[in-house]
């Protein structure tokens, strides 16, 4: 390891040695000692279309030489912009503008702040958040707070309090899962019905618990949650 670099998830008196990447193509990374292993993860996901594609490493090339980054705050310009309309097309009715964050957990991060400010600037303040058991939305200090995981063990002291409902996991020829939906469901209504000004939003994973265990739902459900009394429902994508 090197003596100057902290590495994640990495227990630095017993962990082996990293293996040493020189370059990467599409699927391979290929090591120092000339051994070329794949990729199944996509280096934590965000190198989904491969390494070094030739049409993703052109574009990054062409709009380094125009414009790299600019404050935004004060400022716009025509990529965020073009990117912003196709998102919207794509996003279900109601859905009409876009926040730009640096990654996952500062987006959930954001998507916290935003439920929680909405309920203050209506003068109905509200503090509690409602997420689903084995979630995991990322490693700041809310996103830590709203998934609660294993890896959140060691900061539970510094962490604000969410309340939990059971995650429909389901399976190929699960005879259950319409009965266990309804289940939830019921449990979530009436925590709602029950504390009508407690909730500030519930937040939930689409489809499938990723470090939870690879536990995927239906869409049917998805589909079926903001049809519950009013809260502010966001998904963790």
């Amino acid at each position: 390891m090197h003596p100057h670099i902290w590495y994640p998830y990495t227990q630095a008196k017993t962990a082996p040695e990293p293996l040493r990447v020189k370059s990467a193509q599409g699927v391979w990374l290929e090591l120092a000692d000339d051994r070329k292993i794949i990729d199944c993860i996509s280096s934590w996901w965000v190198n989904l279309h491969g390494h070094a594609h030739p049409k993703i490493a052109e574009a990054i090339y062409q709009q380094a030489k125009t414009l790299e980054q600019v404050i935004f705050a004060g400022f716009t310009h025509d990529p965020a912009e073009q990117l912003a309309e196709k998102l919207v097309s794509k996003l279900p009715a109601g859905f009409s503008r876009v926040f730009y964050s640096d990654n996952g957990s500062t987006a959930v991060e954001v998507a916290l702040k935003m439920s929680y400010q909405y309920w203050a600037n209506l003068q109905q303040p509200r503090s509690t958040f409602l997420a689903f058991e084995g979630a995991y939305h990322g490693d700041t200090f809310g996103a830590m707070s709203i998934g609660q995981s294993l890896f959140t063990q060691a900061f539970t002291d510094l962490l604000f309090n969410v309340e939990s409902v059971p995650f429909p996991e389901t399976y190929i020829g699960d005879r259950t899962v319409v009965e266990r939906e309804q289940h939830i469901l019921s449990l979530l209504e009436n925590k709602l019905q029950q504390n009508p000004d407690r909730y500030v939003g519930f937040i939930i994973e689409p489809l499938v618990q990723g470090a939870g265990g690879m536990r995927m739902c239906r869409p049917e459900f998805c589909k079926t949650l903001p049809s519950c009394s009013k809260v502010q429902y966001f998904g963790d994508f």
